[in-house]
């Protein structure tokens, strides 16, 4: 399975995939169903990947290129997606409750029924994101962009959200459960 020799090539490190990559002209990588739990793949390029139910729980995607990847289902629970940029990317339906997503570039992103219930999303991009039937209940969204986020039938229930007021006027807006 060619996701399983794609999945065992990014064992040896980001670096080594990225240099593959580069030199395969590898333009959309198959992943389906990978299991890459707990892995490094601290900046690994994985822009337009098809990791559609793949396992990434515990993986560190951290400053990791995911734009335009298909993470449709996938498992990132636990994951250190830090500083990642996963925009444009498509990923109905995963899970990301426990990740870490500081700073995450998910503008134009498709997350339609995601799980995020509880995470800490502070600065995270969600501008113009399908947020759709998602769960951001409970989560910290400081100073997150949401301007233009489709947020129909999401969950925000104790949700708190601060923007970009001056340091003397901000203070956290606590949506009601």
């Amino acid at each position: 399975m060619i996701s399983q020799v794609f999945a065992d090539l990014l064992e040896e490190g980001p670096f080594a995939w990225n240099a593959f990559r580069l030199d395969q002209e590898l333009t959309s990588p198959d992943l389906r169903s990978a299991e890459l739990a707990g892995r490094m793949l601290r900046r690994a390029n994985l822009a337009d990947a098809d990791l559609r139910d793949a396992n990434l729980g515990g993986a560190e995607l951290s400053l990791a290129q995911l734009t335009r990847a298909n993470l449709s289902f996938a498992d990132l629970r636990g994951a250190n997606l830090d500083g990642a940029d996963a925009s444009g990317a498509r990923a109905e339906g995963a899970d990301f409750r426990g990740a870490r997503c500081n700073g995450v570039k998910l503008a134009g992103a498709c997350l339609r029924g995601c799980n995020f219930h509880g995470m800490d999303l502070r600065r995270a991009s969600f501008a113009g994101a399908d947020l759709r039937d998602a769960d951001l209940g409970g989560c910290r969204l400081l100073w997150s962009q949401l301007v233009g986020a489709d947020l129909r039938g999401a969950r925000l229930d104790g949700a708190e959200l601060l923007g970009e007021a001056p340091k003397s006027e901000a203070r956290p807006l606590r949506v009601a459960a």
